[in-house]
């Protein structure tokens, strides 16, 4: 199946919703047979995906940078981790890898992903499909500013070329098996 990069928080203070719904994600992710490819934290809803989906025997890919700040930080486990000197490193290395991007909520790191995503699709460096997970409306402002955005015609391809939203991972799951016409997106 698909080599998913999951952007989202390591915060262990978000909500406790949020963190479940990323364990669930996790888990649901590896019963369907994708891949996860992520930051390797093993904190806030980054360790909650790799926790679910290694428990249901998922593969699980940590690009953990080699800083101050992430020291203790790696989960254990992983089916591979690899170690870069950088954040810009790990975007880099976590979407060359990947067939599929998928942001969960999260914070800065999250939205510096997301927006180095979305300039590589403008660009056409990383052609790949783009999903944003919508639990619970999170990422409603940030797409309402984008539209503002592409209505002031400050970008150059229409919104819909760039990423999908989607509200429930289970409809992830089906927009991985199948496209609009019937054939994978990957």
């Amino acid at each position: 199946m698909a080599r998913v990069a999951v952007f989202c928080s390591s915060s262990t203070q978000v909500s406790p919703m949020f963190l479940m719904e990323a364990e669930i994600f996790g888990r649901k992710m590896a019963e369907a047979g994708h891949e996860i490819v992520y930051g390797g934290a093993n904190c806030g809803m980054m360790g909650q995906v790799a926790e679910g989906s290694l428990r249901a025997g998922g593969r699980v890919v940590g690009v953990i940078p080699d800083l101050d700040f992430a020291q203790g930080l790696n989960q254990e486990g992983l089916t591979e981790q690899i170690v870069v000197r950088s954040l810009s490193e790990r975007k880099e290395r976590m979407l060359s890898q990947a067939e599929v991007a998928v942001a969960l909520p999260g914070g800065l790191g999250t939205l510096d992903e997301v927006f180095e995503a979305l300039v590589l699709k403008v660009t056409d460096q990383w052609p790949k499909p783009f999903f944003f997970l919508n639990w619970l409306d999170f990422w409603s402002p940030t797409l309402e500013a984008l539209t503002l955005i592409e209505e002031q015609r400050m970008i150059s391809r229409p919104l819909s070329e760039l990423f999908s939203v989607i509200e429930k991972t289970e409809d992830l799951i089906i927009q991985l098996g199948q496209g609009s016409n019937g054939n994978a997106v990957i």
